[in-house]
């Protein structure tokens, strides 16, 4: 498959090496400078790729996602902080008949933290265990607390019906750790995911293009896993 980046960070990086160890290339990258308000997205840039990364910012996911929607893109997003367009860039992809995948983090084990997380929920609350969260993230991060913890938060509130304490910690170079604790005056238990790198992320986010190539519409990346569990 043919694969476009929109944005050169770390984690665009990440991306292009695990696409080429998985056979596909990448036909070309777009950085900040040269996509000022996704006024680099071209039909030409969309009809020279199967499946487009946007992992930007969350200043300008938005009009990224609004650029891929017009031409019909096939796109995998990872950026974080635009939840309440989601909407509007629905509708958009709807539109313009492309597809879109997008989630807070695209980590296969964190996408089963979640559910460990909706479990325990359930569980320690009525039980009397007091929860709270605690996350790690590398000093370069910009949002506080991550968008996994708060899926994490909003996964708890739902099934616990409280609201989820959340700490957050930005400081030298940990690739991400969210801790979910459940606590008693006699015990106490632990839920963690310690990311060792941005691989599995990026792994993540490829098996995803790999799963919307040709397809229309608007998928969380949890509806994807689901469909290949059904399928098993």
């Amino acid at each position: 498959m043919r694969f476009g980046i929109i944005g050169t960070g770390k984690m665009g990086g990440e991306i292009e090496a695990t696409a080429a160890k998985r056979g596909h290339d990448i036909v070309w990258r777009l950085s900040s400078k040269e996509n000022p308000s996704g006024s680099g997205i071209t039909a030409q840039r969309v009809s020279g790729a199967d499946v487009i990364f946007e992992f930007t910012s969350p200043a300008s996911v938005v009009d990224n996602l609004m650029a891929l929607a017009k031409e019909g893109a096939r796109t995998v997003c990872g950026t974080t902080g635009w939840g309440k367009d989601l909407t509007r860039v629905t509708e958009a992809f709807a539109r313009g008949g492309g597809a879109l995948a997008y989630a807070a983090n695209f980590s296969i084990g964190v996408r089963h933290f979640f559910e460990l997380a909706e479990r325990g929920s359930r569980l320690y609350g009525p039980a009397g265990y007091a929860a709270y969260l605690v996350e790690e993230h590398h000093a370069e991060k910009r949002d506080a607390p991550s968008g996994t913890a708060r899926e994490i938060a909003a996964i708890f509130e739902k099934e616990a019906g409280s609201r989820l304490p959340v700490a957050s910690v930005r400081a030298g170079t940990v690739p991400g750790t969210h801790r979910l604790v459940f606590e008693s005056p006699e015990d106490e238990v632990e839920i963690i995911h310690r990311a060792r790198g941005r691989a599995g992320f990026a792994r993540g986010a490829v098996w995803a293009a790999e799963r919307i190539a040709g397809r229309t519409g608007v998928y969380e990346f949890g509806e994807l896993l689901r469909e290949t569990l059904v399928g098993t």
